[in-house]
C-alpha cells in the first residue's frame, strides 16, 4: 500500500465520519435544550484535553500529513469554539486533503523529517515511519477520543457512524 493511499483517503473519510459525530452531538444537544458549546468543552477525564481540541488534533494531524510529507512548511490550527468554526475546520483540512500531490506524498516516503513537540521531545524517522508510526495512530487517537466524548455526553452514536463508508462495500441481499 503506497504512503498516498495510507493516510489522505482514510483521513478525508474519516473527517467525514467525525462531522457525522458533531451533526448529531448538534442535534442531541438541540433536544436538551443545551448550547452545544457545552459539548466542544466537555472531556472524557480531567488531564485530558476537551471536544474542541481532539477536532483541532485529528484536523492538525490530517493537514501535518500533507505538509510535512509534502515538504511544505507547517501552519498551526486554533480549537474551534463552536460547532460552526468545528465544521468548517474540518472543511479546510478535506480541502487540503483533496488538494494533495500524490507524487509528492509517494516521495515523502523515504524523506527524513523531525517531530518537535513543544515539551523539547525531538523525534527522527522517515516519511514512511511517519506515516505508519506517528500521524495514523495520533489522527485515530483524537478520532476516537472525539467519538468517545460525544458517547459519555449522551450522544446517540454506533459503529455505522463510526464507518459510514463501508456501506459502500455492503452486499446485498440475494432476491
Amino acid at each position: 500500500m503506497s504512503i498516498y493511499e495510507m493516510t489522505i483517503p482514510c483521513f478525508a473519510q474519516m473527517l467525514r465520519a467525525l462531522q457525522g459525530f458533531l451533526k448529531k452531538g448538534e442535534a442531541h444537544a438541540r433536544e436538551l435544550g443545551c448550547d452545544s458549546k457545552n459539548l466542544l468543552q466537555s472531556r472524557l477525564a480531567p488531564d485530558m484535553y476537551n471536544l474542541a481540541s481532539q477536532v483541532q488534533f485529528a484536523c492538525t494531524q490530517a493537514q501535518e500529513a500533507v505538509l510535512r510529507l509534502g515538504h511544505q512548511p507547517l501552519s498551526a490550527l486554533d480549537a474551534p469554539e463552536d460547532m460552526e468554526q468545528a465544521n468548517a475546520l474540518i472543511e479546510r483540512t478535506l480541502q487540503l486533503l483533496s488538494s494533495a500531490d500524490r507524487a509528492r506524498i509517494e516521495e515523502g516516503a523515504q524523506r527524513q523529517l523531525s517531530i518537535e513537540l513543544p515539551n523539547g521531545m525531538a523525534f527522527d524517522m522517515t516519511g514512511s515511519e511517519y506515516a505508519r508510526n506517528w500521524v495514523t495512530p495520533q489522527f485515530y487517537f483524537h478520532l476516537v477520543t472525539a467519538y468517545s466524548i460525544l458517547r459519555h455526553n449522551g450522544v446517540q452514536l454506533g459503529k455505522a457512524d463510526y464507518v459510514p463508508h463501508m456501506f459502500a462495500y455492503l452486499r446485498q441481499p440475494a432476491t
